[in-house]
């Protein structure tokens, strides 16, 4: 199945085997619009293979200039994209990027489940939306579960250090979700069974034939707004699982012409009553998060002198943990994130050479907790299941309301790199000096003050990589990296569900280096990298126990994660047979030799695709092995293997149907080591029918 898509933050390509070795887009990028049409059927996103021809359809394409850094390390190791091939209305937006062997889940279950590259996650993998950095004060770490999979249409993963492009955040690698464009309007209806989900979206745009043959200059717009809802569903056994929610998003883009302006977008999130899904439940603990709304957007420009970006989101994070019989810890989250960036490329004798300027900062940092005594009510029923039920119950009494988080951060950085090849060797270079300033505003503190801190970094990359033959490749990566504590780790003091926790003032910043080394085959119909890695962590974070549930960040000496990781694609001479192969092995641990937390299970994966005339079926083969090296709040893992499968059948010119059957044998295995992790959700059937307007 042959489709172009139009993605924002891509060029037009030819779909392939989902994880095929593409140059990446990462953040920063200036468009390029090339808009054709072309008497051909309509291969739209969501992508509609044709059995024939339909010459009444246009089909228009876009190409787009890569990010400067992205060419320059496309040129020194392979890098990869997912889309959505073989999923079918996902559940949560990090199925897409699952599908990559470095990406793995981590913590809890539910909406706001959190992932981790290699092993980094929480605040040490960087998360981004069409190159709007993704922060969060979670010790989970950010979760994109507020942006809807309808929106999204792949997806990049940048695994290893990349602290000089991205910053503090990056220090494990970084994944960019890319939106949907839509070329023509559609409907979208989607249901799942195990969560009674259910799915509505639709897409519009303003590119039709007759305005790309017009003089009109006003650009093109499009926009998706999506809602979707679901209940709590079940493991395999059939126990009840926190994972209800509630969403609605709002997506709106305008590319004008000929300005300098290129791009400009705002995507809104509103997310009710979503359930935590965790172990605790429901007998010593219901944690629920009320309410979860984002606003964010992004402006491109370009002019003759450079290119840049301007940024921005605003999110609010509602939690409220009841502890049955006992209290509630209600606590609202809040914060404004913004920056901005301008670059330029240049060169130098037969160098490429690159500069940019980023700022970003953090204001109104704020986290205000609420706790409630139960007192058991007069009219309670005696059988009580759910969390409403449980609240109900019982009388609550405010017992104390305070402000556990009050602060800010402004950070400012200067990044170069240089980058030349020659007939057979590529060389790329580059370096950040990165400042940043933390203040605790609780307490209005000045640069003087112990409790405000600045931090000076500098971090560095060099890279290459050596074409032994036409087919052949091999590389080496060698980059420092690092990661100035959160505004949570220094100066948070209060309730989490995890009990009280504690930050410190004076934290060390991590300081990391990273190898990774990898070899390369490009075929004209296989195509894979193996790659191993190595990272050295000094300062580590992590919270430790200082008394009975009392928690507290503080530095480790140092942790080291050690692994390799591989991707073989294949797809016959027809395009009727695909198949992908990937997988992980990976290990970590301190000084002392004791486990660290977050390293995932080893894990392989298989996908395979036959097209047949108008349909497409699918399979994926999930291994993921046992887990016995665990570290403080973790649990052992059983081996575990799942099965899922799917049709994508077009049924018209305008109708496309899906279907598919996850966990097709029903299997009961935790989603992450985290021992408060929940079960998987057992079998479930998604379906979904798109029409096109």
């Amino acid at each position: 199945m042959f489709s172009f898509l139009f993605a924002s933050n891509s060029s037009a390509f030819v779909k392939r085997p989902s994880g095929k070795p593409v140059s990446t887009t990462l953040p920063i990028f200036r468009l390029s619009q090339v808009w054709s049409a072309l008497s051909l059927s309509l291969l739209s996103v969501p992508s509609f293979a044709q059995s024939e021809p339909n010459n009444e359809l246009e089909r228009y394409t876009v190409t787009a200039i890569r990010p400067y850094y992205d060419e320059t390390l496309s040129r020194i190791f392979p890098q990869y994209e997912f889309d959505k091939r073989s999923l079918v209305s996902p559940l949560h937006t990090n199925d897409v990027l699952l599908q990559s062997p470095s990406v793995s889940l981590n913590g809890q279950g539910g909406q706001i489940q959190s992932i981790s590259i290699r092993g980094y996650s929480r605040w040490r993998i960087q998360t981004l939306l069409d190159g709007v950095p993704i922060v969060s004060d979670r010790r989970a770490g950010s979760s994109i579960g507020f942006v809807p999979p309808d929106f999204i249409a792949s997806a990049s993963v940048l695994p290893g250090a990349a602290s000089t492009y991205l910053g503090s955040g990056a220090i494990g690698g970084a994944v960019n979700l890319h939106i949907e464009s839509a070329q023509r309007p559609y409907l979208m209806v989607g249901y799942s069974s195990n969560q009674q989900l259910k799915a509505v979206s639709y897409a519009g745009t303003s590119a039709t034939a007759a305005s790309v043959n017009s003089t009109d200059s006003s650009g093109i717009t499009d926009w998706n707004i999506s809602y979707r809802s679901a209940d709590n569903g079940e493991d395999a056994n059939g126990n009840p699982l926190l994972d209800q929610f509630e969403q609605t998003g709002l997506f709106l883009r305008h590319r004008p012409e000929d300005r300098i302006i290129k791009e400009a977008w705002t995507l809104y999130s509103d997310n009710n009553d979503i359930g935590k899904s965790s172990s605790d439940f429901p007998e010593s603990r219901i944690t629920t998060y009320p309410k979860n709304t984002h606003w964010l957007g992004k402006i491109a420009f370009e002019s003759h002198l450079f290119t840049g970006n301007v940024w921005w989101h605003k999110s609010r994070l509602d939690t409220s943990v009841l502890r049955p019989e006992s209290r509630i810890n209600d606590s609202e989250n809040e914060a404004f994130d913004y920056g901005f960036n301008i670059n330029k490329d240049t060169h130098l004798k037969d160098w490429d050479l690159n500069w940019q300027w980023q700022v970003s900062g953090r204001e109104g940092v704020v986290a205000d907790e609420r706790e409630f005594t139960l007192t058991p009510a007069e009219s309670a029923s005696p059988n009580v299941t759910t969390a409403s039920e449980i609240t109900n119950a019982f009388a609550s009494e405010l017992a104390y309301e305070v402000r556990t988080l009050d602060a800010s951060e402004i950070n400012a950085a200067a990044v170069v790199d240089a980058s030349h090849q020659w007939e057979r060797l590529s060389l790329a270079l580059g370096v950040r000096v990165d400042w940043q300033h933390q203040s605790d505003d609780s307490i209005a503190s000045t640069p003087q003050s112990s409790d405000a801190q600045s931090n000076t970094n500098v971090s560095g990359y060099l890279g290459a990589n050596y074409r032994l033959s036409p087919y052949w490749a091999a590389g080496v990566y060698v980059s420092s990296a690092f990661r100035n504590p959160s505004l949570t780790e220094r100066f948070y003091a209060g309730e989490t569900p995890r009990g009280t926790v504690l930050g410190s003032a004076q934290l060390e910043t991590e300081q990391a280096l990273n190898v990774q080394a990898n070899i390369a085959y490009s075929g004209e119909q296989l195509q894979g990298s193996l790659e191993f890695f190595s990272q050295q962590i000094d300062n580590y974070i992590e919270r430790i126990t200082v008394e009975e549930d009392v928690l507290q960040y503080a530095n480790l000496d140092s942790a080291t994660i050690d692994g390799a990781s591989y991707q073989l694609s294949w797809q016959s001479s027809d395009s009727l047979l695909d198949a992908r192969l990937s997988g992980m092995w990976i290990s970590g641990e301190d000084n002392s030799g004791n486990s660290i937390a977050d390293i995932p299970a080893n894990s392989q994966r298989l996908d395979l695709g036959v097209q047949w005339q108008a349909m497409r079926l699918f399979a994926v083969f999930a291994y993921r092995a046992s887990k016995t090296d665990i570290a403080e709040g973790e649990r052992a893992l059983d081996e575990v293997f799942t099965l899922d499968m799917g049709v994508d059948w077009q049924l018209n010119e305008r109708v496309q149907l899906q279907a598919s059957w996850s966990n097709v044998t029903n299997q009961q295995y935790y989603t992450s080591a985290d021992d408060k992790a929940a079960f998987a959700q057992g079998e479930s059937v998604q379906l979904a029918i798109t029409y096109l307007l």
